[in-house]
């Protein structure tokens, strides 16, 4: 009986133990199974309730990102928490719901940086902005299909830079959540106000590219000019205004 009482005794240290464990493993334990593109100079916290000092994504410095994530929902199998990202020049945060294979919701994103290569190189060199999302759901496929957004995204104070400088306005996209049977995800285009009057699509299809397509008008006589040179001189329609339509990938 003492024995087996002794038994019970260990097993029931070894599980506290192991509950304690699971509950404050530190972060810095899975520092190594990062993607190879994301780096932190300092992980602290636990893996549920953490922080990435310094955090970087392919060589662009995001600032300090820091997150809280419930233990009982992970151990069905999903992340439901929230992450937070603060730096010099963006700002993030979400509400995550996601599966272990990356389907599910992002929900309440916000976010704001600058479309400048000196962040993400990958930007045009010759162009500057400021991005700003209002997303209040996103729903992700654990794939490269994005099945539905909702909220918008602005690019504000759009202009060109260099031996032409030049103030291009500013633009909102604009999703309604709704899921295309065909898969595709729409949103309306218009602008916020600047040189060009502007409504159209943009169409979002797997894997990354885009359409963009719909109608500007120029509304000085300088930026008509300009949209007579991006369509090629093709002539407006009675209302003046001049169709566009152009497409690439993310």
């Amino acid at each position: 009986m003492k024995r087996r009482t002794l038994v019970l005794t260990c097993l029931a240290g070894l599980l506290v133990f192991l509950g304690v464990l699971a509950l404050y493993l530190p972060a810095s334990w899975f520092g190594g199974m990062l993607p190879p593109q994301v780096r932190c100079a300092e992980l602290g916290g636990s893996i549920w309730n953490g922080e990435c000092i310094g955090l970087e994504y392919q060589g662009s410095k995001l600032g300090d990102a820091t997150w809280n994530l419930a233990v009982g929902k992970a151990i069905t199998g999903h992340l439901n928490g929230d992450v937070d990202v603060r730096g010099t020049a963006v700002s993030a945060h979400a509400d995550v719901d996601l599966a272990f294979n990356g389907s599910g919701e992002l929900r309440n994103l916000g976010a704001r940086f600058p479309l400048d290569p000196a962040f993400v190189a990958q930007f045009p060199r010759d162009q500057r902005g400021v991005i700003v999302a209002d997303l209040k759901r996103v729903v992700l496929s654990g794939g490269p299909a994005l099945p539905a957004l909702q909220g918008t995204i602005e690019l504000r104070d759009f202009r060109q830079v260099g031996a032409r400088p030049l103030e291009l306005g500013s633009y909102q996209l604009t999703f309604d959540g709704s899921a295309q049977s065909n898969g595709l995800v729409v949103g309306q285009l218009r602008d916020l106000g600047g040189p060009f009057a502007v409504t159209g699509t943009v169409t979002l299809e797997a894997p990354g590219s885009y359409l963009v397509q719909g109608f500007i008008t120029g509304r000085t006589a300088t930026a008509e000019r300009l949209v007579r040179e991006i369509t090629l001189g093709a002539q407006p329609d009675p209302s003046g205004r001049s169709e566009f339509s152009f497409e690439g990938s993310l």
